[in-house]
Parts: C-alpha cells; sequence; structure tokens
C-alpha cells in the first residue's frame, strides 16, 4: 500500500468521525500530562500509542496540524468503544453526556490480528461473566482480592480483561464452590444431612 492510498483525517475530522468536539481529539492526540512527583517514563498519547501496537507509522503525529492514518484511527475507536466491529458509531454513546462511561458491550483491541478480533471486557461485562449480581459487588471483590486483576487498561486508562482470563476464573470460582461444600456422611430420618465426628 503506497502513502497515497492512506487516508489521513486530522483532529476535526476524527471528532466528526467520532462523534465528539475536537477539543476531544486533541485529549486522545495529547500524551497524558506527568506530574513532578511522578518518575515514570511519559506516556504516549492514546492515538499514538495505538499507531505503535499496530506498527503504523504516522509522521504528522508531532507536527502542528497532525494527521493520523484512518486505520489508526478506527481501530482505537473500537477499541475504546466508540465504534463497532463493522465500523460504525456505537449508537449508546451518543449523547452519553460528560464524564467517565464504559462500553455497554465489550470492545475489539486495537492490537488484535486476524479474523477473530480480540474482546476487551470492562467492569460490568466481567461483573456479568463471572455473575456477580452488580458492578459494586465486583468492585469489592477485587478490592478484597477475590477475582483476577485486570489484563490491562485501555487508551484511556481504564482496566479490562480477556475473554480467557474470565474463563479460568469462572472455573477457579466452580472449583472453590465445589470445595466448600462437603458431602455429608448421611441423612437422619427428617432427610437432614449430617457429618460424622
Amino acid at each position: 500500500m503506497s502513502d497515497d492510498d492512506v487516508e489521513l483525517l486530522g483532529l476535526t475530522e476524527i471528532g466528526k468521525l467520532a462523534g465528539v468536539s475536537r477539543q476531544t481529539a486533541q485529549r486522545w492526540h495529547k500524551a497524558p500530562p506527568q506530574h513532578e512527583k511522578n518518575k515514570k517514563p511519559e506516556l504516549p498519547s492514546a492515538l499514538q500509542k495505538v499507531a505503535k501496537d499496530l506498527g503504523i507509522e504516522v509522521p504528522e503525529a508531532h507536527a502542528d496540524r497532525p494527521r493520523y492514518p484512518r486505520a489508526v484511527v478506527e481501530a482505537f475507536l473500537k477499541g475504546i468503544g466508540y465504534m463497532d466491529a463493522n465500523g460504525n458509531l456505537v449508537p449508546e454513546i451518543q449523547n452519553k453526556g460528560r464524564g467517565r462511561w464504559l462500553p455497554v458491550k465489550p470492545t475489539i483491541d486495537p492490537t488484535s490480528r486476524g479474523r477473530k478480533p480480540t474482546l476487551r471486557y470492562y467492569v460490568p461485562h466481567a461483573a456479568q461473566e463471572l455473575g456477580y449480581a452488580t458492578t459494586e459487588a465486583f468492585e469489592q471483590a477485587r478490592a478484597k482480592g477475590v477475582g483476577p486483576g485486570p489484563d490491562g487498561h485501555d487508551e484511556l486508562f481504564r482496566p479490562f480483561w480477556y475473554g480467557n482470563t474470565l474463563e479460568k476464573c469462572k472455573k477457579q470460582r466452580g472449583q472453590r464452590r465445589k470445595k466448600a461444600q462437603p458431602e455429608p456422611d448421611g441423612f437422619d430420618e427428617d432427610g437432614r444431612p449430617y457429618k460424622l465426628l
């Protein structure tokens, strides 16, 4: 594929494609702020991280008017839950308002390669998959060290899990439940179980 075949999108076009303001697209382009106390290495911007993960060079990322290849932008939008697998905007995010939000459905990891995309499960999806009644119950269990730690954080720093991690955790939880309920040694005349000492 030649450079002429790659459609480059500026921040205004990215905002229009995602259904957000140019300022939001600007935040996706800029690296997260570093604090003086924080000695960690500087993190790349969300869009630049996706480009690096996909192995796509973005020579105009540091220009006065940055432009990104459409493939990078769409992979990013699918990864954070703005687009579905077909490249259509997810209706649930329209008019979602300000503030932190989580995708309605698992999203597609931008680094997915091959036919079947790798899905990212966020807190509500993980709680549902693992059989918790609410996301709060899942978060409380995580705070107590029960359940799996996240497999990573997405480009907006939200924790996520992969499906295979949740499957392993479901199997472990099922095994623990079986072990926690030992079989009785017998039953009395009224059908109540008893254990021999």
